[in-house]
């Protein structure tokens, strides 16, 4: 969204990062529309500390880690050579090693760092201080760590710890808004919404995911389509820029190629008109022109879609052969509005 924050509803928020992140459950925050959250932030933190809730009832994530210790109780394997080395068997007690399950685990420790730099940003509103509080003590008997985009890289989910997931996506938006105060010493949050790469990212992983979930005989797909009748000079070919779709629809009745654009407004002013983005629509085409060539893509349409606050785009026309269209969701309205609208926006292109 360039240079505007846009009167987004934060249950809508909440929504479309639940999508983007393939975490979308119907019903399952339902509650968030009557919280009355100020700003996204509140409401992360309120959904973070809801979940470690839960998984404190279900069970924290845990994993074997390998200990030495010396004791007068043996278990594990013993040192011999160690104990004997340090005489620790004139005192009675032997050197061992084994492994103990502990819930001192990379993502808890993400968990745990997380509710802790929370605690000491100062706008985070009162009314969840003590649920971040509750979180914290939850989570005691865990080592804080570095929190960095690596550390989110090793992370490992599988069948036991998939459920981490959710939490693990807020905790990482979070901390990538985090900036450290200027002057008073304490973090500040950067505005997502005014993120210019992650909330493009957001909005078209939102579509792709909505458009996996709620179309039926439908194949989504991103892809990555190659120039035809460009050139066979491979030098040349490697220099190209890349044609990668933001979402590609492909059922028995029609082919789509959708490209999601996180702008304030579909149409800008130019000499006092208002006007399609030349280079978004330059874009399109390109797109819709290669694909074509393909067998059993000639007739391939294609989709601008933009999100949209106070205003509503709906322009439907032909472009070098092709059905094109230039749409937006509104997400100023209720959240069962939107999923019908872009239902319908899907739907009817498919």
């Amino acid at each position: 969204m360039r240079n505007h924050k846009p009167a987004i509803p934060i249950a809508n928020l909440y929504y479309l990062l639940a999508y983007a992140w393939n975490h979308y459950v119907p019903g399952e925050e339902t509650d968030l529309a009557t919280e009355g959250f100020d700003n996204i932030h509140d409401l992360l933190a309120s959904v973070l500390c809801r979940g470690i809730r839960r998984l404190a009832v279900c069970g924290l994530d845990k994993h074997y880690s390998e200990n030495v210790e010396q004791a007068a109780r043996l278990r594990g394997r013993v040192l011999l050579a160690d104990s004997y080395r340090r005489l620790t068997h004139r005192s009675g007690t032997m050197i061992c090693e084994f492994d103990e399950l502990s819930i001192d685990t990379l993502p808890n420790r993400i968990l745990k760092t997380t509710v802790d730099q929370l605690l000491t940003v100062p706008f985070v509103h009162k009314k969840i201080r003590p649920d971040i509080r509750h979180a914290q003590r939850l989570l005691q008997g865990i080592t804080p760590i570095a929190v960095n985009p690596r550390a989110f890289c090793k992370v490992q989910l599988h069948r036991n710890n998939r459920h981490y997931r959710l939490l693990l996506h807020i905790c990482r938006l979070l901390h990538e808004s985090l900036l450290p105060g200027e002057e008073t010493g304490h973090s500040r949050f950067r505005d997502i919404l005014t993120d210019e790469t992650r909330m493009p990212q957001l909005f078209e992983k939102f579509v792709f995911n909505f458009a996996e979930m709620h179309l039926k005989n439908t194949k989504v797909s991103s892809e990555r389509m190659r120039w035809v009748d460009a050139t066979t000079d491979e030098n040349v070919l490697s220099v190209l820029p890349t044609m990668l779709t933001d979402v590609t629809l492909e059922s028995p009745s029609r082919k789509t190629i959708l490209d999601c654009k996180f702008y304030k407004e579909a149409l800008v002013a130019r000499k006092e008109k208002l006007r399609f983005h030349s280079a978004h629509l330059y874009q399109l085409n390109a797109y819709l022109q290669n694909k074509a060539k393909q067998s059993g893509w000639e007739q391939v349409n294609g989709i601008l879609l933009y999100p949209a606050v106070d205003h509503h785009c709906d322009y439907r026309f032909r472009l070098l052969g092709h059905d094109a269209q230039v749409r937006s969701v509104d997400l100023d309205k209720p959240w069962s509005q939107i999923e019908e609208q872009l239902t319908s926006i899907l739907g009817a292109s498919t």
